[in-house]
């Protein structure tokens, strides 16, 4: 009776002692139910072994007579499949979230600059311009219009380009300029990354130690599928998980984490190549660089994102950067042909400082240290933005009249620029007849905006469907208010239960002791 009594004692006493760690880990799920990367904890109990116990009043002699409960471990809710899933699409969110940013610091541009109030505006400025010099060629007021309004076409292409090259240096930095690249975001992106496998390793590590004390750091194991989800912004991984809880994750083929190793990191390094200006290699911890460079592997995640705005695309800053650099080398090519071009057997001539025509020889706009014109160094020529008088407004043959100041074919010239189609502005292969300066822009404003609704778009999608990946996982992960109160209720009732069990054998073995006194 007395060994009985002290079973049940025992028994009671583990349960309230159970009873006590459940509502122990209800009260942390409770405590962490907004707390980002938390996984909901459940208790897990396990039987305790059974002992054989004579009774006279059974027909066997032996009964087997349960040792109640006991605490067998705190266990996450988590699924691996779960945990793919949503990093494959958070992934893809990576890249469009980036890529979005991107373009819309292109529709920015292209709204402010490339705009009827931009560009286009400054292209109708100047040919109107020159449609009020072709009223009255000798008219210095007017060439000086027509020279600052060719002079404001050059400067906003300047600015254009200025603009886009900063984007371009912000994302993935100049060509030539180590300082620049030092402060892209691409360095910044791929240093981060690596900083996060270095906690990860390290984490690993944590988590090994743990396991081997025999037990499971649920924390640990938390903050780690934190990182995780982290790297999947970024880049596309794999992960496979070791028997110790620690897990691996590869970039293709090659291993950067293993277990609580760091077996490689990734390294941004700038290239010569200003179609592909970065490429990321793979080093091992040593230093030694396995791989030259891995770009091909990074098929999505943000970094993917940042390097494809740098690079040569169909939207990137220097797609849009090399149509802008088509404008200004026609634009420039073609009105310096007017200005000073003779390959028709004509002569384009300039009113002299004595009211003569003279053969014009400086062109209205030159290539600033030059080259091939661009949208960074076109600019004005000095000569004639110092002296309009040089702008040719009459054309005609080598015994063209000197007095014939009020011959205004050049001019007419100038104004048939306006709705010329220019071959080199021509969009297919071999080029065809081109376009017109402002129907070029036009169909340029509309590719890019199309290209950047297609983005747009595609963002959205993928930001549902990785949203709904986030709350299928988190309806298995997170803490759930109102089963942590129906737990809260049943652990609260074991308790109270246990203890009134542990009372009245305990009140049982009081009397039995006087009974024995």
């Amino acid at each position: 009776m007395a060994t009985s009594l002290q079973g049940i004692l025992n028994m009671s006493q583990h349960s309230i002692a159970n009873s006590q760690a459940a509502l122990n880990v209800v009260s942390n799920n409770i405590s962490n139910m907004n707390t980002t990367g938390y996984s909901k904890q459940t208790v897990a109990f396990n039987s305790i072994p059974a002992y054989n116990n004579y009774n006279y009043c059974s027909s066997t002699g032996s009964l087997q007579i349960g040792n109640g409960a006991m605490l067998s471990a705190i266990n996450r809710n988590r699924a691996q499949w779960l945990d793919n899933y949503f990093r494959e699409q958070y992934t893809e969110y990576g890249y469009y979230s980036q890529i979005g940013s991107m373009t819309n610091n292109i529709e920015n541009m292209m709204n402010n600059e490339l705009s009827s109030t931009g560009l286009q505006q400054k292209l109708s400025d100047f040919f109107s311009a020159s449609q009020s010099l072709t009223t009255d060629p000798t008219n210095n007021a007017y060439r000086i219009a027509f020279v600052e309004a060719a002079e404001d076409v050059a400067n906003m292409l300047n600015s254009m380009s200025s603009n886009l090259k900063y984007m371009r240096e912000q994302a993935v930095g100049t060509i030539g300029d180590p300082d620049s690249f030092d402060r892209s975001q691409i360095k910044m992106s791929v240093d981060d990354l690596n900083n996060k496998l270095a906690q990860l390793a390290e984490i690993n590590t944590e988590i090994s130690k743990s396991t081997a004390g025999g037990s499971s750091n649920n924390d640990l194991l938390d903050q780690r599928d934190v990182l995780l989800d982290e790297l999947s912004k970024m880049m596309p991984l794999t992960v496979t998980t070791n028997t110790n809880g620690t897990v691996n994750v590869h970039l293709g083929n090659s291993v950067l984490v293993q277990g609580g190793e760091q077996m490689a990191e990734l390294n941004a390094v700038q290239t010569t190549d200003d179609n592909n200006p970065v490429a990321i290699q793979l080093v091992d911890m040593e230093g030694n660089v396995k791989k030259q460079d891995v770009s091909d592997r990074l098929t999505s995640g943000s970094i993917k994102a940042i390097l494809d705005s740098g690079a040569d695309g169909e939207l990137s800053y220097k797609s849009v950067l090399d149509e802008i650099d088509r404008i200004a080398k026609a634009f420039a090519q073609e009105v310096n042909n007017v200005q000073t071009g003779t390959a028709d057997g004509t002569i384009p001539y300039c009113i002299d400082e004595n009211g003569q025509l003279v053969q014009a020889t400086e062109p209205i706009f030159v290539a600033e240290g030059g080259g091939d014109f661009t949208a960074a160094n076109i600019k004005i020529n000095s000569a004639v933005l110092q002296d309009p008088k040089l702008v040719a407004t009459a054309r005609g043959d080598a015994n063209m009249d000197p007095n014939a100041v009020g011959n205004t074919s050049n001019l007419e010239r100038f104004n048939q620029l306006e709705n010329l189609k220019i071959p080199d502005l021509s969009n297919s292969t071999p080029p065809g007849e081109g376009q017109t300066l402002t129907g070029f822009i036009t169909s340029l404003v509309a590719d890019i905006g199309s290209k950047i609704q297609t983005i747009n778009e595609a963002a959205t999608a993928q930001e549902s469907v990785a949203t709904q990946a986030e709350e299928q996982r988190n309806a298995y992960t997170g803490v759930d208010l109102n089963q942590e109160l129906s737990d809260l209720i049943k652990f609260q009732r074991s308790y109270e239960a246990s203890a009134r069990v542990f009372n009245v054998a305990a009140d049982l073995m009081e009397i039995i002791t006087q009974l024995g006194a």
